[in-house]
């Protein structure tokens, strides 16, 4: 489907993988569907576009469970979640690699966050703030 290796598809791409897959759509609503998934309206469609269209928004069940994980983490009430208040939380000792000793808790703790920072960074373009 990512014909070119991008990671992201071009309106090109996206249009053959409609067609690839047998789904019969006119050409103009293709072009409005390839609107919509590109959510960043850059010319390209990431994953992440993808998944945002796809899944929508959080509903209030979720949205309310999501406030609350936040809470119960934010050990200091603040309203950010900081290293140390994530540190309270996540137990890496029983990790694989801790468990081995190729790598220190607080090695696992921040590759962990790291995917937290690439996600946000990835959605938003912009740059690890810790």
């Amino acid at each position: 489907m990512d014909d070119n290796g991008s990671g992201t598809l071009d309106e090109y791409e996206f249009t053959k993988a409609i067609n690839d897959f047998g789904v019969k759509l006119d050409p103009k609503d293709v072009a409005t569907l390839y609107k919509i998934f590109d959510y960043g309206g850059d010319g390209e469609i990431d994953f992440n576009e993808f998944v945002r269209v796809v899944v929508g928004p959080l509903n209030k069940f979720r949205t309310n469970i999501c406030i609350k994980a936040f809470k119960q983490i934010d050990y200091t009430g603040d309203g950010i979640l900081s290293l140390e208040d994530i540190k309270k939380s996540y137990n890496a000792r029983m990790h694989p690699d801790v468990k081995s000793g190729k790598k220190s808790e607080d090695e696992v703790l921040l590759e962990f966050l790291e995917t937290f920072e690439q996600h946000h960074n990835t959605i938003h373009g912009t740059k690890a703030d810790g």
